[in-house]
């Protein structure tokens, strides 16, 4: 299983800046609730590559204004680099990891993605 399609069917609406920025954190602080068959792609370097994918292909929806609270303005989103400074801003900036956003988020993902509602 590819991360970047269980987040695109647990999310089929696409996500907001913000919110794909947690998630992205989230994935990369804490893989509780992911199926394990997905942990070996929660590296700093394969999460970058996914979330720039999804920024690519449209997913996340709305603007990036919020990129400059995690210190990622100087990328487009749809760059890997973007995505890396996402995750650095948990060691350069205070208060950039909203843990419970990112628990609401990884419960939606993981019921959309099995299925249940």
């Amino acid at each position: 299983m590819e991360l970047v399609s269980y987040i695109n069917r647990g999310f089929r609406n696409g996500l907001s800046y913000d919110e794909a920025a947690q998630l992205c954190l989230r994935l990369y602080c804490s893989l509780d609730g992911l199926p394990e068959s997905l942990h070996y792609q929660c590296t700093k370097e394969n999460l970058a590559d996914a979330f720039s994918s999804l920024a690519s292909s449209g997913f996340i929806k709305g603007g990036y204004s919020g990129a400059v609270i995690y210190g990622a303005n100087f990328h487009s989103a749809t760059e890997k680099g973007h995505w890396v400074e996402v995750i650095a801003s948990i060691f350069k900036k205070q208060n950039t990891v909203n843990m419970a956003v990112g628990e609401s988020l990884i419960n939606r993902l993981t019921q959309h993605s099995s299925g249940t509602r």
